[in-house]
């Protein structure tokens, strides 16, 4: 069998299980390269009862969508590299130097370095786009060749109308006959060679092609097996849909419920893990959270740990009640008291208790109390107070920059109505999602008139404040300490670990 140069054992190279080593964390890693955007779409449907039958329709239009986006990350290896050298009359050295930067990404449990192309200085497209199209084209990375054929955007109709959003060759109507349309066989081979590129392997597109076609050569049913072990690992099913909501059942490195809204599938309004894959059955497990800003919203909870008992917590935007239902479970009723779960959208609490426990919730313990009520209206209302009170919404479209929480959340009125509600020694507790520094700044700025002092973590996606209503030196690593020392923070929310990839840092404002 021939093969490329430094090609490793044939064992090692024909192993699907192989090749899906670094799946799951591209499919999990989706949503945070995903623009923000509203768009038209078909109704979901599921895939995995007729897979076969499914066509995908596409052709390139040569927009040069895929090209662009902050945050965007093309991967390329060394063999790659010398390739985009001599295409732009650089040296290996050079091409590194200016068009390249270097990232820690973890591989099979294993650090790896890659390089990335570098974006331009707005960080808006790839440096090799010009005008809507790439410079380097016949020398383009094996990454940008099997696009839209990655594997996380074939897992399910909900992934193909998420790339969709950003690929107008991507065709969701059936109808337009004048588009190609492919079978899920005739776009695999594309899809392995993506994976195995994404797992580190050192080939160029041409020479991993040829792998493939050689792998063909002695063991013929390769694909087919691939094929099997990609969809029986990674599926979604849709538990419920209609024109404006969709609930989600997805099996990837975990099995998880979700839901969105099918004006913003790129963005997930709730998620609770799944006991089993999921099924008509699933059971909720709640002895974990799917996402890390509401594992990152619990911290309070560790530095309240000296304040008289129970607690009263108040969670606005609470969607499916996940992060409430999560902190019921760990706390006594002899250490938190009262849990008000706010939210304004009937739809939305109607999704909750039907599909996320909510219902069974609210019968088995007193003190979860759903407030179908705006943020803003409740907290002029309510006269309790509360010792965490935390803000999880999001504002629907960005305004400013920002996409979370609502700009009126954010003026001097909110912030000193929500600082009233706070006991003496309270924590408010904002999830801030903007779409870039100079808008976090600004957030950072409408904060400081109202509280002096804060504590920020700093996630991939989002960055969460958490603002004081006590005025004293904030001592970093004494924080850390109190989150580490938790039983409930180390087993269950599991921050620490959060601590050890996220910067927390602390500031003052001058106001």
């Amino acid at each position: 069998m021939r093969s490329p140069r430094g090609c490793r054992s044939s064992e090692e190279a024909r192993s699907p299980r192989r090749l899906h080593r670094t799946l799951e964390l591209s499919i999990i890693n989706k949503q945070l390269l995903i623009k923000p955007a509203l768009m038209g779409r078909l109704p979901l449907r599921n895939w995995s009862a007729a897979r076969d039958e499914v066509r995908l329709r596409f052709r390139c239009t040569a927009c040069g969508k895929c090209c662009t986006g902050s945050g965007g990350r093309v991967r390329v290896n060394e063999r790659e590299v010398e390739e985009l050298a001599a295409a732009t009359d650089s040296s290996v050295v050079e091409f590194k130097r200016r068009f390249t930067h270097a990232v820690e990404e973890i591989v099979d449990g294993q650090k790896m370095k890659q390089f990335v192309l570098r974006q331009t200085p707005d960080d808006k497209q790839c440096v090799f786009l010009k005008g809507s199209k790439c410079s380097v084209y016949q020398a383009r990375p094996t990454q940008c060749r099997t696009f839209p054929w990655w594997p996380q955007n074939l897992i399910s109709d909900y992934d193909w109308q998420l790339a969709a959003k950003d690929c107008e060759g991507i065709h969701l109507e059936d109808e337009k006959e004048d588009t190609p349309a492919f079978s899920f066989d005739d776009v695999m081979p594309e899809t392995i060679l993506h994976d195995i590129h994404r797992s580190g392997e050192n080939y160029t597109y041409d020479e991993l092609h040829q792998m493939l076609q050689d792998l063909r050569e002695v063991e013929p049913d390769f694909e087919a097996q691939y094929k099997a072990e990609l969809f029986a690992k990674f599926s979604r099913r849709i538990v419920f849909n209609d024109e404006e909501v969709t609930v989600l059942d997805t099996y990837l490195d975990r099995a998880t419920r979700s839901f969105v809204f099918n004006d913003r599938l790129h963005l997930t309004q709730s998620e609770v893990a799944l006991s089993e894959m999921p099924d008509a059955s699933s059971e909720f497990d709640r002895s974990t959270l799917a996402l890390d800003v509401h594992r990152a919203l619990c911290m309070p909870l560790a530095w309240l740990s000296k304040t008289k008992l129970p607690l009263n917590v108040c969670v606005l935007g609470a969607g499916a009640c996940t992060l409430p239902l999560f902190l019921l479970e760990h706390y006594s009723p002899q250490e938190l008291g009262r849990l008000d779960a706010v939210e304004p959208s009937s739809q939305v609490n109607s999704i909750a208790r039907r599909f996320f426990g909510v219902a069974s919730a609210l019968q088995r313990d007193p003190r979860l109390v759903i407030r179908e009520k705006m943020g803003e209206e409740f907290l002029q209302q309510e006269r309790e107070a509360f010792d965490v009170l935390v803000v999880d919404v999001e504002a629907g479209e960005s305004c400013d920059g920002v996409r979370a929480p609502p700009i009126g959340m954010l003026d001097r009125q909110f912030l000193q109505t929500a600082k009233c509600r706070l006991a003496p020694n309270g924590i408010l507790a904002v999830n801030v999602i903007t779409e870039s520094q100079e808008a976090l700044n600004k957030v950072e700025s409408k904060i400081g008139i109202v509280f002096s002092r804060e504590l920020r973590l700093s996630l991939p996606s989002n960055s969460v404040f958490f603002l004081f209503n006590e005025e004293k030196d904030s001592d970093i690593a004494e924080y850390v300490r109190m989150v580490q020392n938790s039983v409930f923070q180390t087993q269950y929310a599991q921050t620490p670990a959060l601590l050890e990839t996220c910067q927390l840092t602390a500031w003052h404002s001058s106001n």
